[in-house]
């Protein structure tokens, strides 16, 4: 924790550098639905899901929207947490990064890290495509709120949202008031955080906005060899907003944002070793141990390093009955982690990445209405350009005698991916209220993408007695002169597709009351081919794979009753997923992606909220899947019938809280649960692989005075101290190993903050 105060201090420096102390901004969404609170009743939100303001009762999408304050009561610390309030929605860090956001609607998404593969959930922030999941996952401070949209969104948001989209809208600057907030909490393995913002009015309805974050807590999984903690979290950032009302039409708003997360990996642990002749015995006991549980015996140290900044500028003229946006943002990663996937003390497979993005993007809008307001329409155009490098350094154990010894020198293979996308779309939606009450919406998309890669591979399987020397003729000790040697191998593969595709959509909308909303629609998602970034053996190309897509036809209602006290949402899908792109494990080249066939998904959300007295809200959600593989090709393996991966059945989250208002203020105790059925973390759904049903339950006491200036609070997180996995690969086949990745165990903590 030697670092604590110096952040600290950074982060009150910066904040005081703009002379004030905040509370937080609330627009008119928020307002809104305070003020029905206020009354006992359930309030409007105000989502942005059509890429323009509409009331959530009346926006036609499966779509759940979380407030900042909802997010801090529940625990949500970063994005990734998420899951633990959506239906059907499962996320993972996935095999290597400790920042990584991958995530799942419905079965939809993509665990894989490397960069010659795309997400197949999008995730956006104020209106912007983050290209990559390594990074990803961002800090849940001074958020306005998040909405999860599930099901294809090719139309609007467009390209990687086949599954779904996660939609970030930070707080944005008021120019109406001055304000702030500062907050500090201290929890379990010294884990301290303190988040801050301020706003700030600058004449001519313009404003600026400045917040900062700082996470740190110690690891939870011990090395039983070297002593190092992993799991733990060490992240900072900061993000400025300018808003510039120029004139009563015209308002461009300028953003910047920098973190650093220094946070370790994941830990890993062996869940089996299959014997080879360079596996040396020993390693049988670094398999692990359920009952010590966060006890591992990983060879390398607990490293990762993800550095990423960004600047964005909108610009919004307003022309009356129409609105034009342009949307221009550019971004950059550089990350660095390591990993050791076999989870002994032996050098049997240790894994490097290194990862350096850039990505530049630029969305025109035109956003209106004719006919008397019976007509609403979007038309737009996209255009996205990312450069990416990232450099795998594998190191394998000796393939000759002697045996691997702890931390000894190993072989080694690297793979190198220098990939450039281009991506261009136009679009447009358009709603038509044909008779009153009724509306009937077409939508469509065409997206053109280009990706050019050189892929570099460097093989270097020498026995252990073998020095580099060899590659040049000498360094052969006696005993194996003339024997065969493998020598390095280099090879340097440049390779280019192209894909372009049409995503539509049709909808048609009821308005059957003031308090009832039906809805039905098809919508079709697309996600471009790409590489198999991992060559392992010596190639003449760079294999590659098709694009995959998923048509879904979704039903669904919107309904409050009650007088507001009570609010069920619902949605029933059935989708079409095809040419699925899957990371699988294949014993000639270990892992690539494969077109894995065809899935039908077909399920339901339903989401209820409850005001049954003033005060008092409960919120319940349950979501369920029915994924299946199906017309899997030979190649691929033996995965027909199987569930796809982060594809439980079952999601079940429940969360309740009381507003005690008492003369000294109010008292607010909270739980929030969350059930997830068993699920399987590859496509091959062996028991290796497989996290058995389990359920993690949240507790908070809050406080806030009667000037609702001060509050504190004291929770508990996975109060039952529940023992699962987040990730794990039964490579037996190709590796020898099993392995599977821990999740956080319980912890306890104190937060308090001032809002001025």
């Amino acid at each position: 924790m030697n670092r604590a105060h110096h952040h600290f201090a950074a982060l009150i420096g910066s904040l005081m550098g703009t002379c004030a102390i905040p509370a937080m901004a609330q627009d008119a969404a928020v307002a809104a639905d305070n003020a029905a609170e206020d009354s006992g009743t359930i309030g409007d939100i105000i989502v942005t899901a059509e890429r323009r303001a509409s009331n959530l009762q009346e926006t036609p999408l499966a779509v759940t929207a979380i407030s900042g304050e909802t997010l801090q009561a529940a625990g949500v610390a970063v994005i990734n947490d998420l899951a633990a309030t959506v239906p059907n929605l499962t996320s993972t860090t996935g095999p290597q990064g400790s920042s990584d956001a991958n995530f799942f609607v419905r079965g939809v998404g993509q665990f894989d890290f490397i960069i010659t593969n795309d997400p197949g959930v999008g995730l956006y922030v104020d209106g912007v495509y983050l290209g990559r999941t390594i990074g990803a996952m961002l800090d849940s401070g001074d958020i306005e709120r998040v909405e999860v949209l599930r099901g294809p969104q090719g139309t609007l948001f467009g390209r990687n949202t086949l599954g779904g989209a996660i939609n970030i809208v930070s707080r944005q600057p008021d120019p109406t008031r001055f304000s702030g907030n500062v907050s500090a909490l201290y929890g379990s393995r010294d884990r301290i955080e303190m988040t801050g913002a301020i706003n700030t009015p600058i004449g001519n309805d313009s404003a600026l906005r400045v917040s900062g974050f700082f996470r740190e807590q110690d690891g939870f999984a011990r090395n039983a060899v070297t002593g190092d903690l992993f799991g733990a979290t060490d992240r900072y950032g900061g993000r400025a907003q300018l808003r510039l009302g120029l004139t009563d039409n015209l308002t461009i708003d300028l953003s910047a944002d920098y973190s650093l997360d220094r946070s370790n990996p994941a830990p890993s642990v062996t869940r089996q070793i299959v014997p080879a002749p360079f596996f040396p015995p020993a390693a049988l006991n670094d398999v692990h141990n359920r009952d010590d549980f966060y006890t591992i015996f990983a060879s390398n140290s607990p490293e990762a390093r993800n550095e990423t900044f960004g600047f964005s500028g909108t610009v919004t003229l307003d022309l009356g009955n129409a609105t034009v946006k342009s949307i221009t943002a550019y971004r950059e990663l550089d990350s660095f982690s390591t990993s050791d996937p076999d989870g002994t003390r032996f050098r049997l497979y240790d894994q490097d990445v290194t990862t350096t993005q850039n990505q530049f993007s630029q969305e025109l809008q035109i956003a209106g209405d004719a006919f008397g307001g019976k007509l609403d329409y979007l038309l737009g155009a996209y255009y996205f350009a990312e450069d990416a490098e990232q450099v795998l350094d594998l190191c394998f154990a000796p393939i000759s005698s002697p045996m691997a010894a702890p931390f000894a020198a190993c072989n080694t293979w690297t793979q190198g991916n220098a990939q450039e996308t281009r991506s261009y779309a136009v679009f447009g939606q358009a709603r038509y209220e044909v008779l009153d009450g009724l509306s009937v919406t077409l939508g469509g998309r065409y997206t053109w993408d280009e990706k050019d890669i050189v892929s570099n591979q460097f093989f270097d399987f020498r026995p252990q007695a073998v020095g580099p020397g060899a590659v040049f003729g000498f360094g052969l000790p006696p005993e194996l002169i003339g024997q065969e040697i493998v020598l390095p191998i280099v090879t340097d593969l440049p390779d280019s597709v192209a894909f372009e595709e049409f995503t539509p959509k049709i909808g048609v909308e009821y308005r059957a009351s003031d308090d009832a909303f039906l809805f039905a629609s098809y919508s079709k998602g697309f996600r471009a081919g790409g590489f198999n970034g991992r060559l392992i053996l010596p190639q003449a190309s760079v294999p590659s794979y098709a694009p995959d897509t998923n048509d879904t036809y979704e039903v669904g209602f919107k309904t409050d009753w009650l007088d507001r006290r009570l609010r069920v949402n619902g949605t029933l899908f059935y989708s079409q997923y095809r040419d699925i792109q899957q990371t699988i494990v294949d014993p000639q080249v270990q892992f690539r992606v494969a077109n894995a066939g065809d899935a039908v998904l077909k399920g339901f959300e339903l989401e209820t909220v409850i005001a049954p007295i003033d005060g008092f809200r409960i919120d319940a959600a349950v979501g369920y899947t029915d994924s299946a593989f199906e017309n899997v090709p030979a190649t691929v393996g033996p995965i027909n019938g199987n569930r796809l991966p982060f594809s439980p059945e079952w999601t079940v989250s429940l969360a309740a809280q009381y507003d005690i208002v008492t003369s000294a203020g109010t008292f607010t105790p909270r739980l929030d649960y969350r059930l997830q059925s068993e699920v399987f973390f590859t496509a091959f759904n062996l028991p290796l692989e497989r996290q058995e049903s389990y359920g993690l339950l949240n507790a908070r006491l809050g406080w806030t005075d009667v000037a609702e200036r001060f509050n504190v609070a004291v929770f508990a997180q996975n109060l039952t101290d529940e023992e699962y996995f987040t990730f794990g690969q039964d490579a037996l086949a190709t590796q020898g190993v099993a392995y599977s990745y821990l999740g956080r165990p319980r912890e306890f903590g104190v937060s308090a903050g001032v809002n001025f």
